[in-house]
């Protein structure tokens, strides 16, 4: 397969990701599979990054064609008016006009036959290519972290919504409860002062979860051009799949040789040396075989009505003696180049590794706070019955009791946010290794329910 055929495979691979991505969830709720299969269509930053690896491949074309044969045709017809008055090629005192019509043509073949430069250019545009590509997959990996980041946020400000106005009800609920207590005089005023407080305090906490929640929509909605409502959600008593391989240092290793913007750099790098070599290249000969027909056909002038014709073939070489200094300046710059592509290889090295180190320290210390919210979620189902059995026997007051409630509404969000960011950090960590596939990011959609 040519390296064009394979690039434009490459794009096309796409096309069918989407058509399967929509087709397997145009019957389901808004799930993080069909936010990345809009994303793949909707999102402009995407967009961008095929049309930027579609421009390479067309510049890996030009770059063949420098050493292709270049075949030009050039013709003329005009109305002529000649005047010579005096000598004309050994001809004395000659005084004459005279119109006439020509119609002339010229065929010229032109085949490369040594261009350095050309040569050498063509070896860097596959190297280009290779370097594109590796961007064109770590656009996919962003893409895929950036919807799942987009659609955890929105899930993680819907859920928020739903446990303030839980904790609202069940807070004006216990407020109710105090305020009859009190006309009865089986409560304090303060009790019921305190109560409405925290009822007030839940409406404000209310409030600000439906305005993040709107946000965290419309921020999703910039990647897939949808505004999603009802978004799957992960049940907080689904078993979440381990780090495999469990081995920081073999997540590091992974990252230095397959981090995909690592991959990029390092081809960029090559290529900026190999440029270094075009430029000094531009300074050899060149030699071209050429072939060339040439017609004329004159109806009068001085010479008189004529048709001439000529063919010719051979070689053309070409040295440039002096060209004012520009091919010493091309090659400095493209040296200077070089040497800011090796830093940038360098920074993307040292990128990878702390990606790949971050993820994997952050989904360790997910995994052990995941255990310890599930334990305390748990803890609090308790707490909350001990306080209400403690109100009823007059041990323990209604503020103690609307306390045990929040903490079981903190604990229920504290845990849900956790488990999106374990998920969150195991795809992360496999971008920094340059293994994260659509096949990754639809483990993860299986884990969520309607």
């Amino acid at each position: 397969m040519s390296g064009k055929t394979k690039g434009w495979a490459v794009l096309g691979r796409w096309v069918a990701i989407i058509g399967g991505l929509v087709g397997a969830t145009a019957a389901a709720a808004d799930d993080l599979a069909r936010a990345y299969a809009l994303a793949l269509d909707q999102d402009p930053t995407w967009v961008e990054a095929q049309a930027r690896y579609a421009e390479v491949l067309a510049d890996q074309e030009l770059a063949r064609a420098g050493y292709h044969p270049v075949l030009t045709l050039a013709g003329r017809a005009t109305a002529n008016h000649r005047e010579v008055d005096g000598e004309f090629f050994g001809l004395d005192n000659l005084n004459r006009d005279d119109d006439f019509e020509a119609l002339s043509y010229a065929i010229a073949l032109r085949q490369p036959l040594l261009r350095l430069d050309r040569w050498r250019a063509r070896d860097v545009a596959a190297l280009r290519s290779g370097a594109a590509l590796a961007r064109l997959h770590a656009a996919e990996s962003d893409l895929m972290l950036r919807v799942a980041e987009a659609y955890f946020a929105a899930l993680d400000a819907e859920q928020d919504l739903e446990v303030f106005r839980a904790e609202l009800q069940a807070i004006a609920e216990r407020a109710d409860q105090i305020r009859e207590q009190t006309r009865l005089e089986l409560a304090t005023r303060a009790g019921q002062s305190e109560a409405d407080a925290q009822r007030e305090l839940a409406q404000a906490r209310l409030l600000r979860a439906r305005q993040a929640l709107d946000t965290s929509r419309a921020e999703l909605a910039l990647l897939t051009g949808q505004l999603a409502t009802g978004l799957a959600r992960v049940p907080l008593s689904r078993a979440l799949p381990p780090v495999e391989p469990a081995n920081q240092q073999d997540w590091v290793e992974q990252a230095r040789s397959s981090n995909p913007m690592l991959v990029a750099a390092r081809l960029e790098s090559e290529v900026a040396g190999r440029q270094v070599d075009v430029q000094r290249a531009a300074r050899w000969p060149t030699v071209d075989l050429i072939a060339q027909r040439e017609y004329l056909d004159n109806s009068g002038g001085v010479t008189g009505a004529r048709e001439d014709s000529e063919d010719l073939i051979g070689l053309e070489l070409r040295l440039s003696l002096f060209d004012g200094g520009e091919a010493r300046a091309r090659t400095s710059a493209a040296m200077a180049r070089y040497q800011q592509a090796l830093a940038r290889q360098a920074r993307a090295l040292r990128q990878a590794e702390f990606d790949a180190l971050r993820a994997y320290s952050a989904l360790e210390l997910g995994q052990a706070q995941i255990e310890a919210l599930q334990a305390a979620r748990g803890a609090t189902y308790d707490a909350v019955e001990a306080t209400e059995g403690g109100v009823f026997a007059g041990t323990r007051t209604a503020v103690d009791l609307v306390q045990s409630l929040r903490e079981r509404f903190d604990a229920e969000r504290a845990l849900s946010r956790a488990i999106h960011a374990y998920l969150l950090n195991s795809l992360r960590l496999q971008a920094a290794a340059g293994t994260l596939g659509v096949d990754d990011l639809m483990a993860v959609n299986r884990l969520l329910s309607d």
